[in-house]
């Protein structure tokens, strides 16, 4: 029997929030600007939004690829309003761009230009890529594989430092802005340069579980502007296309650049970071720079300090996110030592702030079912009694300030319509008030002012300039209190009459003042890297600052003297590192027309099928090869296929379909195998099976706080034909049902953390027959995790139970995971309880020649216990086994993450099938090589 459909249910419901089928609400009305260029795709009212895009891709698309190549391909672009993340991205399979609509809370990371622009820009460049990377080799996948086998070799053939990187040299070239000027983008490149750190090549390209290294959006940054420098701006197209077609089967893109440049991917990129090494070390030895020290030691475990307010008595609130736990809020004493206060769990923004005992903070929520729908709340822990409340309704809420007294809460809000408000909650009662808004602003990190009567805040207009507001609470009237420009700044302090914050028209980020009074602006700092957040120090004539460094975010004490020099943050005074000439013509977006497009309704069936790719699967004993189809706002799901099971030698044609745009996912599928067989009175019977099955899942997710939690439940209903010669079936056709329940529960966890300290999955399955014919299986599986006796160790107990009939009238799928060591034993009812210790042994960052990195080594020990229940002799078999399991987390060319390792099983009891007393296995899952 074939119960798989049931169970690739349940693990895409707890995929669902990173997958998204089905994700938007069944009463979302979408619509499309439909041209020969693109499809733009968007919620009902969302015209604007959709022409904006469409007229820039348009624009792109004719007059913006001499670095790239000319080959056209149509795209869709769906727009998503209902999230709160800021993002994008462009994927095959199918050949597909989605734009999260709603603008990063920060602007120092993403910058500040208007977001749907952004967002055209960059990810219109990667459709670009797609479109000319199907070249040769590549193409001839394509043709085999479908998308996703050309997505697989052009992701070999061009690393994904190059597809990052050439997206952001193209959004700063052809803007006022982009990431390409924005000093904080390149942060962790300058601290390893300033401490002398020279990594190698592959540490860069893989990162590190025990060091900070940059990831590959600044190193592609790097790379491609660097060789567009020295070798011309058509450079990476013929490097590409070398790369796609794959002349030179190994290392394809570093062969054409010893080709083409003279050296191949490694020494480019040590020349390259020599180069800019020496800049930013010459900038940090300038005269000017401000002294300050480090208030606290380095740890050895990376760790960012943000956010510091002061708590009296010379003690700080502060976040603090260490690798090795769960972020979290503590009281940083005079002694250095750290007390935790509260745990914010689940956010899209780190932001907090506190006052007067009171620390606020966004929580993330979630629509329970539609998993594009984003919300959050605010919340309040009180130093003082040691509670934490919710104080306002479900919203978009982003980076919260709380008065004096603790009555009033302000909040960045957006909404679906792409609104942007500050508004004002009050504690007691949740009611809210939304500040007039008539140019929508949007507001980042608003501030209550020293007497609570207007808030400060950093605002973007809709050209994407920012500058500081001031907003009465009484009328909502604004006051532009710096001119607005392309200089990204935030973060705003107000300390009396003084309005600290952070800006970043020099080379790096640094600290400016403006006084209120006067309405004049200083720079307050000048340091070697970027500083991000700021208060002064009560009763002192210093300033706190975080500054970054290759071990994070760390708290600097620095001088705060009156003798600030006159600054205008308007005025960008980058050196020609931070503006080359890209030779692209310079900004688009003011000469991009805004032609009104012809909108008309979609139909969520449009593409209902839409086949696009062949993919294979290896997940012994089964190996298959499926036909995969899924439509534009990944609604339906089709799979058509074949399989062979290595076991019992059987050859299985299938097809399923899943619809998940209503509230139950409905799904249907069929399986034809071949070559059937048991034992039937001493001798082997074959025979061939058709099968049917119709069914429901009902996926849910119910995150909040510090735990990721689902629920979901399948149940499905299966008939099946059995078809053999001379042979009398007691049962013919077969139906059974199948009802699935799967929970899961995780406390998140720390970057270095194997696994979660405190989780729970459940998973309970009963399978029924229907008919005179009785059959009947039932599976229960639990799994429990806790702390070990480090931060990076866990524990993890196992009971699984699993109960069959006797009949023999049906044959259910076994998913029961046997005690290690042992094999299948007879039984028609079984349970078996197990205990692992997981741990880490070491971290290599080490890996040769470009095809395997190692960068964990660990271990688990583990004991396992299982009784099984032979109903023949009426007896009670006890299985018992211990032993170890070593686990390597490696990337294949650099790459592909892919874990595998070795397990030695010490049976205490000798296996009934073969009398062996040991056993050692090596753990190759060669599927995740087709996940990833």
């Amino acid at each position: 029997m074939r119960l798989r459909f049931a169970l690739i249910l349940l693990t895409a419901t707890l995929a669902a929030s990173a997958q998204q089928f089905g994700g938007n609400p069944s009463s979302l009305k979408w619509q499309q600007i439909n041209t020969d260029t693109v499809r733009i795709i968007f919620p009902k009212g969302m015209n604007a939004q959709g022409e904006r895009v469409a007229n820039i891709v348009t624009y792109l698309n004719r007059y913006t690829r001499k670095s790239i190549g000319n080959l056209e391909r149509k795209v869709s672009i769906v727009l998503q309003n209902q999230t709160m993340q800021s993002n994008g991205y462009v994927a095959l399979g199918p050949f597909r761009s989605e734009f999260y609509l709603a603008p990063s809370p920060t602007s120092y990371d993403l910058g500040s230009l208007n977001w749907e622009e952004q967002l055209s820009l960059h990810e219109y460049r990667h459709v670009l890529q797609n479109m000319n990377f199907r070249q040769g080799a590549s193409k001839v996948v394509s043709w085999l594989g479908g998308q996703l086998g050309q997505a697989a070799v052009t992701n070999i053939a061009v690393p994904n430092w190059f597809w990052e990187g050439d997206a952001v040299t193209m959004e700063t070239a052809l803007s006022e802005q982009g990431r390409g000027r924005l000093p904080a983008f390149f942060d962790g490149f300058r601290a390893l340069a300033l401490e002398n750190k020279d990594y190698r090549y592959m540490k860069i390209r893989n990162g590190s579980y025990k060091d900070f290294t940059p990831n590959h959006y600044p190193l592609g940054y790097l790379m491609s502007v660097y060789g567009r420098d020295h070798y011309g701006s058509t450079i990476w197209k013929d490097v590409t296309t070398d790369a796609v077609r794959y002349r030179g089967v190994f290392y394809p893109l570093s062969h054409s650049m010893k080709k083409r440049m003279g050296m191949n991917v490694t020494s480019f990129y040590h020349t390259m970071i020599s180069h800019y090494d020496s800049i930013w070390t010459s900038y940090a030895q300038r005269p000017e720079i401000t002294p300050a020290r480090q208030i606290l030691s380095t740890e050895k475990v990376p760790a960012t300090y943000k956010y510091m307010y002061p708590a009296g008595n010379n003690e700080w609130i502060v976040s603090i996110d260490a690798w090795n736990k769960v972020p979290g809020i503590y009281l940083l004493k005079a002694d250095g030592s750290k007390e935790l206060l509260t745990r914010p769990g689940l956010e899209y923004d780190d932001y907090f702030s506190y006052k007067n005992n009171r620390i606020v903070w966004v929580a993330a929520r979630f629509d329970a079912r539609w998993g594009w729908k984003d919300l959050s709340v605010i919340r309040v822990f009180d130093r003082k009694t040691g509670k934490t409340q919710t104080v306002s309704t479900r919203g978009k809420y982003f980076s919260p300030d709380i008065n004096q007294d603790g009555t009033m809460v302000v909040a960045a809000a957006i909404s679906t319509d792409m609104k942007y408000s500050l508004q004002l909650i009050n504690t007691a009662t949740g009611k809210t008030e939304i500040l007039p808004n008539p140019d929508n602003l949007y507001y980042t990190n608003p501030r209550f002012s020293a007497k609570d009567e207007t808030i400060i805040s950093a605002a973007r207009n809709s050209k994407g300039e920012m500058a500081l507001i001031s907003q009465s609470v009484s009328n909502g009237h604004i006051t532009i209190l710096t001119p607005f420009s392309f200089n990204v700044l935030g973060a705003p302090t107000v300390s009396g009459d003084t309005v600290y914050f952070t800006a970043g028209n020099k080379d790096v980020n640094n600290v400016y003042a403006l006084t209120l009074a006067d309405n004049k602006t200083y720079q307050v700092t000048d340091r070697p890297n970027s500083v991000v957040y700021m208060s002064p120090v009560p009763g002192q004539d210093s300033l706190l600052f975080s500054e970054y460094t290759t071990k994070g975010y760390k708290l600097y004490q620095g001088a705060l003297s009156t003798n600030w020099k006159p600054a205008s943050v308007n005025v960008l005074q980058h050196n020609a590192w931070l503006n080359p000439d890209f030779k692209e013509n310079g900004n688009i977006l003011d000469i991009v027309p805004h032609d009104s497009l012809f909108v008309k309704n979609y139909r969520k069936t449009t593409g209902f099928f839409n086949f696009h790719s062949w993919v294979p699967s290896f997940d012994d004993p089964e190996y298959s090869i499926s036909l995969l189809g899924n439509n534009i706002l990944n609604t339906t799901s089709t799979s058509l296929g074949y399989t062979y099971n290595r076991n019992d030698g059987t050859s299985n044609f299938g097809g399923s379909f899943l619809y998940g745009a209503w509230f139950p996912w409905l799904g249907t599928g069929f399986d034809y195998t071949i070559n059937k067989s048991q034992l039937y009175k001493g001798q082997r019977i074959y025979w061939n099976q058709l099968s049917w099955h119709a069914g429901f899942t009902i996926p849910l997710n119910l995150s909040a706080g510090l735990y990721a939690r689902s629920l979901a439940l399948a149940s499905n209903y299966y008939i099946q034909k059995l078809y053999a010669d001379g042979i009398r079936f007691r049962v013919n056709p077969q139906q059974y049902t199948s009802t699935a329940l799967v929970f899961s529960n995780s406390r998140i966890k720390g970057s270095q953390n194997i696994m979660s300290h405190f989780a729970q999955y459940l998973m309970v399955q009963y399978n029924h027959s229907i008919g005179t014919a009785k059959g009947e299986q039932f599976y229960g599986r639990f799994d429990l995790n806790l702390p070990g006796l480090s931060h990076n160790h866990a524990i993890v107990l196992q009971a699984a139970y699993q109960q069959m009939d006797t009949m023999g009238n049906y044959s259910f799928s076994d998913r029961f995971v046997y005690a290690r060591g042992y094999n299948k034993p007879f039984y028609n009812r079984i349970y078996k309880v197990g205990a692992n210790y997981h741990f880490p042994l070491f971290y290599p960052d080490w890996g040769f020649a470009q095809i395997l990195y190692f960068s964990r080594v660990r271990a688990n020990a583990f004991f396992d216990y299982m009784n099984a229940y032979d109903y023949r002799y009426k007896s009670n078999t006890p299985y018992k086994s211990t032993g170890a399991e070593l686990y390597l987390d490696t990337k294949i060319g650099n790459n592909i993450p892919f874990t595998f390792g070795v397990r030695y099983s010490y049976l205490l009891d000798k296996d009934p099938a073969d009398n062996a007393k040991s056993r050692i296995e090596f753990i190759i899952p060669l599927q995740q090589l087709f996940s990833y």
